[in-house]
């Protein structure tokens, strides 16, 4: 005996929900408004708290990265549970609530098609997709401190999982590079762990913030861009091995969480790395702000 497939769920939003759209480098992002959207079985609809602006959405916008046109960009972003299509479980394996308060991992860029409208964070809605990592944030942290966590945070626990593989970070002196929030989250995360961390990066916001993120600073300017860490155990004599960024997990994703949700977190200024949020229809004026360099990340309220 066949069971049947769960039949899609329409989903009318009222308002209707609304995205700007990247129409590619040189042309005007797009307001488009989505009354309604087509949930499939385990689709997830999240209604946007704030979304961060990333190095990633600068280089596109920028025309130095590509990615399929018409999409929404926005890959950082914390939100709450609008809509479920059926029983769907969180990374833990608890089922979803609607009003839940949740990040989900980073997925490829995805251009915009019919009933896949709300495909990115630059929006009032993201449409997520079935077998998306979704983790619970819970209600005490504010905003600024959980949009970056689905990005930089994850990223910089995918690190320190494949260190812990080879050595206790209590052994290792780790040296960071790379520019924005990635060095300064590794740095405070090799910290929590008893490691020492020291900064290469040739990004001068980041070697000013050193010290308040646990780290000192290395003699030498790294000008990658990209977050790598070059570890050794406390021996001057012992060989040192390199880390390059890799693909965060889904278990990244619970313990990016987890480290932003644990009270020892909160002697390090992540809220300070954030800009006041702009509104949405101020997106434009926000990626000018973003690209300035003035803030490591800047905020859109979508709801503002």
């Amino acid at each position: 005996m066949e069971l049947a497939t769960p039949a899609p769920m329409d989903v009318l939003l009222r308002p209707a929900a609304l995205a700007r759209a990247w129409m590619g480098p040189g042309r005007d992002q797009e307001t488009i408004a989505v009354p309604g959207v087509v949930l499939g079985p385990g689709e997830v609809l999240v209604r946007v708290e704030l979304v961060t602006i990333t190095e990633d959405d600068i280089a596109i916008t920028d025309g130095e990265e590509q990615c399929p046109v018409p999409t929404v960009l926005g890959r950082e972003f914390v939100g709450r549970v609008a809509a479920l299509g059926g029983a769907v479980a969180a990374a833990d394996g608890i089922p979803l609530e609607l009003g839940e308060r949740v990040v989900s991992a980073v997925g490829p860029h995805e251009r915009i098609g019919a009933h896949r409208e709300l495909v990115g964070g630059f929006a009032t809605h993201v449409h997520l997709v079935t077998g998306t990592p979704i983790v619970r944030v819970g209600e005490a942290l504010p905003a600024c401190i959980l949009a970056p966590v689905s990005g930089a945070v994850a990223r910089a626990a995918g690190f320190v999982r494949r260190l812990e593989e080879v050595a206790d970070p209590e052994d290792l002196l780790v040296t960071i590079a790379g520019t924005g929030a990635d060095p300064l989250v590794l740095s405070a995360m090799i910290a929590e762990r008893g490691g020492r961390a020291r900064l290469a990066s040739a990004d001068p916001r980041v070697r000013a913030r050193a010290e308040r993120f646990g780290a000192a600073l290395a003699p030498e300017h790294v000008p990658e861009t990209d977050l790598s860490a070059r570890f050794r155990t406390a021996s001057e004599a012992s060989p040192e091995t390199t880390l390059r960024v890799g693909v965060p997990t889904s278990a990244d994703l619970e313990a990016a969480v987890a480290f932003m949700r644990a009270p020892g977190t909160r002697r390090y200024p992540f809220a300070d790395l954030v800009s006041t949020p702009l509104p949405l229809d101020r997106l434009d004026d926000a990626i000018e702000l973003a690209r300035s360099g003035r803030h490591l990340r800047v905020a859109i309220a979508p709801g503002a």
